[in-house]
């Protein structure tokens, strides 16, 4: 592997490593396959200027947000190596830990005062706290309708 693609991988993977933990600690459990989705999201919503949604849209607002991926299987999926890199680093460094397909944290950070590089926005948190509705199966038909 080059020094430029390994230095590439590194830079995504700490990139995943940021929105993870910040995820599962926000939502305390979230499940593997949501993890994917939102975190590949989220990291994409920084390089969108202008939303498509925001906080203020309360209706199917899980499908909406699934629905941002329209177009962009390509992306996501040669995103998902970096993330579930991301989700073992985590795991093996005991911040976060993985059950019955369910992550959480482990042990809490410790506070910061800067603010995270990429947080996710109201539409995305509103859209996360909703995907609890789902179950797997239909979370996961819904993506790949979209993509």
């Amino acid at each position: 592997m080059s020094k430029l693609k390994l230095e590439t991988e590194v830079f995504q993977v700490s990139i995943y490593c940021d929105i993870i933990l910040n995820l599962i600690i926000k939502h305390k459990i979230l499940s593997v396959n949501k993890l994917l989705v939102f975190s590949y999201l989220i990291k994409k919503e920084r390089f969108i200027p202008n939303d498509i949604y925001n906080g203020n849209n309360t209706r199917d607002i899980i499908y909406k947000c699934i629905s941002v991926l329209s177009g962009d299987y390509d992306e996501y999926c040669s995103s998902i190596p970096y993330i579930i890199k991301a989700i073992h680093l985590l795991n093996i460094k005991g911040q976060i830990g993985l059950e019955n397909n369910q992550l959480y944290c482990l042990s809490e950070p410790e506070k910061s005062t800067d603010k995270p590089i990429y947080r996710e926005s109201l539409f995305i948190e509103k859209a996360i706290e909703e995907s609890r509705k789902l179950s797997e199966k239909q979370f996961m038909r819904e993506v790949m309708n979209n993509v």
